[in-house]
């Protein structure tokens, strides 16, 4: 018994070792920070405990804000375009990458990897160098014509593209790439070999075969867009601002904690349902285990 007992044991604590760091960082630095904002959302105007006069007041004001309901959809639609291009541009990298000899693999995943380390203010001021109206590609353009005068790129919906895009292509590159090289060679030389063209390969065989990696790089882009402070806040302007800039500034600047607190959680409740649903879509179209 006492040998059954331990072996019990020994079956629990190993998880228990394995994953208990992971969890106490995730529960006491998540879980128990968006309970504390979810009760500081729900109370009441006036109340002084956020345990007491819970209401709905300010998920009510949320719904009837005309500035928040713009910077929402405003958000939503700058994430999709965002991981749409991101998707675009990633996907035929990583395909490139798993097909390449080692030493051209290598060199694409250190420029990866050191995108990742470099600061992301660092990068959002090269954007705004390189956006600016007296920037390299405004002068490159007036050298050859193609426009009489500099074009204002920065502070703008496309610059906050165009930084969380780059920003954001590690994060997309990655994950498909890993699940590129799961795919064994055999089957695109045996489609090939049965007469489909490199178009069908890629469309029939390799992509739904990539689907967990593309998935988890849709996911990833996509709630680091939802997202976004500083690259908005940076390269946007206040007509531009994202959904995040909107709470921050009922944290930093109203002190509007329970209505800032609202925002948030509607953010992530948002987020969540959207990428629920895209998880569903593609279990069903194209029967992936994601």
């Amino acid at each position: 018994m006492a040998s059954i007992a331990a072996r019990s044991a020994g079956r629990w604590l190993a998880p228990v070792c394995l994953l208990g760091p992971a969890l106490a960082l995730l529960i006491f630095f998540y879980v128990v920070p968006f309970l504390r904002m979810l009760l500081e959302s729900l109370q009441a105007s006036g109340a002084g405990s956020a345990l007491g006069g819970l209401s709905t007041e300010h998920y009510d004001k949320l719904a009837s804000s005309g500035r928040v309901q713009r910077a929402l959809w405003r958000t939503l639609r700058i994430s999709a375009w965002v991981t749409l291009i991101t998707l675009v541009i990633s996907f035929p990298l990583a395909l490139y990458m798993a097909q390449a000899r080692r030493w051209i693999r290598t060199a694409f995943l250190v420029a990866l990897f050191v995108s990742l380390a470099s600061s992301l203010i660092v990068r959002n001021y090269g954007w705004l160098v390189t956006l600016a109206d007296a920037g390299p590609i405004n002068r490159l353009m007036l050298t050859f014509g193609l426009i009489d005068a500099p074009l204002r790129m920065v502070y703008s919906e496309g610059a906050s593209v165009v930084a969380l895009v780059h920003y954001a292509i590690p994060f997309m590159v990655l994950p498909i790439f890993a699940a590129l090289l799961r795919i064994p060679p055999s089957l695109a030389d045996s489609a090939a070999s049965l007469g489909a063209s490199s178009w069908r390969v890629v469309r029939d065989v390799i992509w739904p075969l990539a689907m967990p990696g593309i998935f988890g790089g849709v996911v990833l882009t996509f709630a680091l867009s939802m997202s976004a402070f500083v690259t908005p806040l940076m390269l946007g302007s206040p007509a531009t601002a994202l959904i995040s800039q909107v709470a921050a500034e009922q944290f930093l600047v109203q002190l509007a904690f329970p209505f800032g607190s609202a925002i948030v959680i509607a953010l992530v409740v948002i987020t969540f349902i959207i990428l629920l649903v895209f998880t569903l879509i593609v279990r069903k179209v194209f029967r992936a285990q994601v």
